[in-house]
């Protein structure tokens, strides 16, 4: 796979800090609303990828996290009568579907993005008992997601400031480099 394009990175890092100020601003100020978080966290991966294009990437996280952060805001709203931890998989396992729909049609989206992405997400959830200030608050996803938004920053920056000087270095003559 190609590098990804500076600006494609930019217009992802853009997508993802709209996120995280999302939650920020609109999930966290009310613990009622945490069940948000997972959709989304989702979502924001959605347009991150959308606007990354066919081959941008995110697809897989924004697909399985959507699908499961969708069963859990049914399930957060609803109150179903039913068993939530069935719901979760249910969700999941739609968004793997889906995943694996826009792999059908020639979008690059991992499989093993989308397992990961569940089995880490299903840890987190696991834990959320024992650590319930960090892994029970949208704030903590928000950070999170602003880290994966400065990352991009940092990778669309630093690929052409490296590029930058190692033209500079191909000018060189042998002589000014040491070289024999």
């Amino acid at each position: 796979m190609a590098p990804k394009a500076p600006k494609v990175r930019i217009n992802q890092a853009v997508a993802l800090l709209a996120g995280a100020v999302f939650l920020t601003a609109v999930v966290a100020p009310d613990d009622r609303r945490f069940y948000w978080t997972p959709l989304v966290i989702g979502l924001t991966y959605l347009v991150a990828a959308i606007v990354g294009g066919r081959n941008g990437g995110h697809w897989a996280t924004a697909c399985a996290l959507t699908g499961w952060g969708a069963a859990v805001v049914f399930a957060g709203a609803d109150r179903p009568d039913l068993d939530i931890s069935g719901l979760y998989l249910a969700g999941a396992g739609a968004g793997i579907v889906a995943g694996l729909a826009l792999r059908r049609a020639g979008v690059p989206v991992s499989e093993m993005g989308m397992a990961l992405t569940i089995a880490i997400s299903g840890l987190i959830l696991a834990f959320t008992t024992k650590a319930p200030d960090v892994l029970g608050d949208a704030r903590s996803y928000a950070a999170a997601l602003a880290v994966v938004a400065l990352a991009n920053l940092a990778l669309a920056v630093w690929p052409s400031a490296k590029r930058e000087r190692d033209e500079g270095d191909s000018g060189r003559s042998p002589a000014k480099t040491g070289a024999t």
